[in-house]
């Protein structure tokens, strides 16, 4: 009787405590706005994912607060995460939807990020697919072996994206003849820029991206999949090569595929900036987790062609740890084939 009594009693103080943190939570967030931020110009993919979660987060949250979503285009993700790391308050009213880019960057030791990403407060992450180069049909080129032996202009938002950092390791690493455009202001423009004849390729998203963007040249093979970098060859996607396949028999190069592939995973990554309390990360990360989990959200972005493969706020700052802690060897291999040539 005394040991039953002691488990209610137990059970009576953890209900309790629940039903405090609950409260402290509401009350900390009631009345208030939280600010998310993505590289991407409106239209973009990332711009879909927050305008999406702008809809259903708050109620998740107790204390419902607002969520207002800012476009911070430019320098390939880095303005975007710069300033979340070093202008936006540390309350938990400030989120950003990092460019995936970005850590593959800092793991290979280029200059521009003004914090590591390793002190970054991870939410979650929308999705881990593999990142696809592509190339238009009407280039010429239809495999990998085809892109070793004709040019392919690729076209790229930034220096720090994915967008010129895989056609860099592709050339480095596969012997590719990738020719990196700069300056483009997103997904969207890019496309527009297939489309018009400018560039003949992109590189970075995810054939589910690809195939919202280009229902038809998908389906048809006008767009076509050369590569895909990530862990592992995606279900939908067998007989389409990996980074890694493709760098032949040097164990340096495959390795450095690898780190590239590992570094590529979290594809939509939702941060908050350094020392930000972990009381308030849990509340934000539990939030996140009851959001994508939710039925509605999910059929809003099968609509809107967004993908969602999740993992969680702690999945994610593993990697980034693993990323950031890779044997110097591998991220020198990577470094060097990653070295940026504009054109």
């Amino acid at each position: 009787m005394q040991t039953l009594g002691r488990l209610l009693g137990a059970a009576v103080a953890s209900a309790a405590l629940a039903c405090a943190q609950t409260a402290r939570a509401q009350e900390y967030y009631a009345g208030k706005t939280i600010t998310i931020s993505t590289h991407s110009a409106p239209g973009g993919q990332y711009d879909g994912y927050l305008r999406l979660l702008q809809r259903f987060l708050g109620k998740n949250i107790p204390g419902a607060p607002a969520i207002l979503v800012m476009n911070q285009v430019g320098a390939g993700g880095l303005l975007a995460v710069n300033h979340a790391a070093t202008n936006a308050p540390r309350d938990g009213a400030f989120l950003t939807l990092v460019a995936n880019g970005l850590l593959l960057f800092q793991g290979i030791g280029q200059p521009g990020l003004r914090v590591s990403l390793g002190d970054f407060r991870w939410i979650g992450n929308f999705s881990n697919s593999n990142g696809m180069t592509v190339a238009w049909a009407g280039a010429g080129v239809r495999t990998i072996e085809d892109a070793r032996r004709h040019s392919l202009i690729i076209g790229s938002s930034g220096a720090g994206s994915v967008s010129a950092l895989l056609p860099a390791a592709h050339n480095a690493l596969a012997g590719t003849q990738f020719k990196v455009v700069q300056g483009y202001e997103g997904a969207a423009a890019m496309n527009l820029a297939i489309r018009r004849g400018e560039i003949q390729g992109r590189s970075g998203s995810t054939w589910k991206d690809f195939q919202a963007d280009f229902p038809v040249e998908t389906a048809n093979g006008t767009l076509i999949p050369l590569t895909q970098t990530g862990a592992a060859r995606e279900a939908a996607l067998p007989d389409v090569p990996l980074l890694s396949e493709v760098v032949g028999r040097d164990e340096r190069k495959i390795a450095a595929a690898r780190f590239v592939g590992d570094a590529l995973t979290q594809n939509r990554s939702l941060a908050a900036p350094p020392g930000v309390p972990d009381s308030v990360v849990a509340i934000l990360r539990a939030a996140f987790e009851k959001t994508i989990a939710d039925p509605e959200f999910q059929a809003q972005a099968k609509i809107s062609g967004l993908e969602l493969s999740p993992t969680t706020g702690e999945t994610v700052e593993k990697t980034v740890k693993a990323v950031l802690n890779a044997p110097d060897s591998v991220r020198e291999t990577a470094r060097a084939a990653l070295e940026l040539k504009r054109e």
